[in-house]
């Protein structure tokens, strides 16, 4: 899971860093070229007649690198949107609530559960949250305690849906303090309890609305 975090933060500042400066410098020659064209084209516009030709040519230049300049704005945005991480293992569902909301929810469900959020990329396309590991002691000698750290995305889906994925970093711990792996069916479990606590907690508060309304 660390390494997670680690490529996660170590990609997003160096594809950040690269993208920013080359958009920065594009947009700035974009930017000093567009004022010497208009420039040249108010000059004109108090000269003879002769030059309606060139006017006409740097108007259509003038549109031209205004709508590179809007580009290179666009790409520098859509760069901040993409947010990218290697979803291996874990469980995915697709939930009928808007991408805000779930958002919203999944940090009120984190906290209430005892998780504090480590690390947390998000747009208003996609988001990543990485949490800090619970540690649970055995409550006894014949129950184990357990260890665990949540990886998780959402993005926008479809018809205002937002698609989830959460991953569970989940070990048990002896009563003399070892830590031992899990059963893959322990670990599906709580990835799923997670989800389905959310779905519910939205469920409940559209029902709530709905009968209020």
């Amino acid at each position: 899971m660390q390494q997670q975090i680690d490529l996660l933060n170590q990609e997003a500042r160096k594809t950040g860093e690269s993208y920013e400066k080359q958009l920065g410098n594009a947009e700035a020659t974009h930017q000093e070229q567009l004022r010497e064209a208009q420039a040249k084209m108010a000059e004109l516009k108090n000269g003879p007649k002769k030059d309606v030709a060139r006017i006409k040519t740097l108007e259509e230049e003038n549109r031209k690198l205004a709508g590179e300049t809007k580009w290179l704005r666009s790409q520098r945005d859509q760069m901040r949107k993409t947010l990218t991480i290697q979803q291996i293992g874990g469980q995915t569902q697709e939930l009928p609530f808007s991408f805000s909301s779930v958002s919203k929810m999944i940090e009120e469900a984190l906290t209430k559960n005892g998780y504090s959020i480590l690390s947390s990329m998000q747009t208003d396309q996609k988001a990543i949250y990485i949490t800090d590991r619970k540690t649970s002691l055995p409550p006894s000698l014949e129950l184990s305690g357990f260890r665990n750290q949540y990886l998780i995305s959402i993005e926008k889906g479809p018809s205002d849906h937002a698609i989830v994925w959460v991953r569970a970093e989940f070990e048990k711990l002896s009563k003399n303090g070892q830590m031992f792996s899990a059963p893959q069916s322990d670990i599906t479990e709580i990835e799923l309890r997670l989800i389905q606590e959310i779905h519910q907690a939205l469920s409940n508060g559209a029902a709530a609305q709905a009968k209020n309304n």
